[in-house]
């Protein structure tokens, strides 16, 4: 009796329409297309037609009316499998002749452009890393430690979500759900669900990189006990729910399967986990970026120096944006039937978020790499924060790496935007000059060098200071008069603090001063 209903109903559909030559759809065309939708979608349609003010055949009627497609997606929800409802919905958006969505380009060229950049990114962190034979130098050397390590690692995690996002995209993410083959949802389950696993990998990893880094620039030994616990945190964090993603359905294939209802599956709340994992996230990465600032509180930086310090933060908390944004659309999209539309967003701001953290974690480098090169651009410290906050200034220039001495008085320039730095050998009247290779500007560590003038690290400290001086006192110095700010009662102030003093003073010079109680 149904099936008497139904035939007749589309035959009055059929001749309607063509009779208006309703959406240029010829009779033949709309037949065919109500004959293949399933019977309990074209039942839902037709008894909502038929309740509706619309006349049967009149799809324009039909088609615009938002209280027939609401009722007869409703219906058609409550009465038809996973499958049948798409094919529904297929059939109804051919009928009404709605264009085929596709945002699969834009997505893609993010992705590019992300890639390229991260991989530059680290390729001049790594050629940060390693000095050529110049002067005096025996061969080839390198810097490289931990955090250098950690990072590729992390990028080689990343590498395969960029792949992945070209075979999502080939599957069919970025189009309706409705419009692609059952394998190819199937299939785009599963990428994303490997994708998911390195994604939760590669995060942490590439933030415990940033902290290893942070260990190498900073001396304190309360930071870095901090640095260790974050570390363990981010540990912890990609342990936990790499795990959790991993059995998030019994059986495994579940996961990618479970979309059809086809399946006996037990899956726990993907969306509550996705949005626990992205706060987490969001949250370490607020306790990276800070960990640091109150040591880049307490220095005293020139306008160009905090301008790099301003952007690589900058760029580390469009990071923290990037999280936010993602974790906006899971909770937004995380109930969507419509998954390979609107998760499109969540891949692509993913990708950015991973590109960026490899970008970010980079800069110090970087800039290490562009003092080498490009000094005039890199900035200096006005002062330093030693233990006693020793004072300096610094000029723009740049030249080779000499060393001029006197019997109490050792002065070495370098080869960098650092100028002139004094050591005052106080005790022992005989030259002490400590030995510099002729690259000392390649040869020093990049990654203390990258925050040169910010930090008060021992490690840079190419003289050994053995005296103490009142802090605030100036000398003048015979030669050309200019007046000589000595180090504070700090004996690693001079890694901070530059002065800029002529060769004109020999060591009779200095004994007067000493004699006459200048010292």
């Amino acid at each position: 009796m149904r099936f008497s209903w139904s035939a007749a109903a589309l035959s009055l559909i059929v001749q309607v329409a063509c009779a208006e030559n309703a959406h240029n759809l010829t009779s033949e065309n709309v037949l065919a297309l109500l004959q293949t939708m399933p019977e309990c979608g074209r039942t839902c349609l037709l008894t909502t037609i038929s309740a509706s003010p619309c006349k049967p055949g009149n799809l324009t009627c039909t088609c615009e009316n938002s209280a027939i497609t609401d009722t007869t997606t409703e219906c058609v929800l409550q009465s038809c499998s996973v499958k049948n409802q798409l094919t529904t919905k297929n059939i109804t958006e051919t009928l009404c002749q709605r264009p085929i969505r596709d945002r699969r380009g834009p997505g893609l060229r993010s992705i590019i452009a992300g890639l390229i950049l991260a991989t530059t990114a680290l390729a001049l962190r790594l050629a940060s890393k390693i000095n050529s034979p110049c002067g005096g130098n025996d061969g080839w050397s390198t810097t490289l430690w931990w955090d250098d390590a950690v990072i590729v690692f992390g990028f080689a995690l990343i590498i395969p979500i960029d792949y992945a996002s070209f075979l999502l995209s080939r599957a069919g993410i970025g189009t309706d759900v409705w419009t692609l083959p059952f394998a190819n949802i199937t299939r785009i389950q599963k990428i994303y669900y490997w994708c998911e696993e390195f994604y939760l990998a590669a995060l942490p990893t590439v933030k415990i990189s940033l902290l290893l880094t942070y260990l190498r620039i900073f001396p304190s030994q309360r930071f870095r006990y901090a640095c260790y616990f974050v570390i363990g945190l981010n540990i912890c964090y990609a342990i936990a729910f790499v795990l959790v993603s991993v059995f998030q359905c019994l059986p495994v294939h579940c996961a990618w399967n479970n979309w059809s209802g086809e399946h006996d599956c037990k899956c726990s709340n993907i969306n509550a986990q996705g949005w626990t994992s992205a706060a987490f996230n969001v949250l370490l990465d607020f306790i990276t970026l800070g960990l640091p600032l109150p040591q880049l509180w307490a220095m005293k930086l020139n306008k160009r120096k905090k301008f790099w310090v301003m952007l690589m933060f900058g760029m580390g908390f469009f990071v923290t944006i990037v999280s936010i944004l993602r974790l906006q659309v899971l909770i937004e999209f995380g109930d969507s039937r419509n998954l390979t539309w609107h998760y499109v967003a969540v891949g692509y701001w993913s990708t950015t978020e991973l590109h960026a953290s490899v970008i970010t974690a980079s800069m110090p480098s970087i800039r290490h790499l562009l003092r080498r090169y490009m000094p005039y651009v890199m900035g200096q410290s006005t002062g330093g924060t030693g233990a006693s906050g020793g004072q300096g200034v610094s000029t723009g220039r740049s030249h080779r790496t000499t060393i001029k001495s006197t019997k109490d008085i050792t002065i070495r320039t370098m080869d960098s935007d650092e100028e002139n730095i004094i050591s005052l050998d106080f005790y022992n009247s005989t030259n002490r000059t400590a030995p510099l290779d002729a690259c000392s500007s390649t040869n020093r560590n990049p990654t203390l060098d990258s925050f040169e003038g910010m930090n008060h690290s021992p490690a840079l400290d190419s003289h050994d200071h053995t005296s103490r001086t009142t802090p605030g006192h100036e000398y003048r110095m015979s030669g050309n008069k200019r007046t000589l700010p000595l180090p504070s009662d700090d004996a690693y102030t001079h890694s901070t603090t530059e002065t800029i003093v002529t060769a004109g003073d020999g060591a009779e010079s200095a004994r007067r001063k000493k004699r006459r109680g200048w010292f």
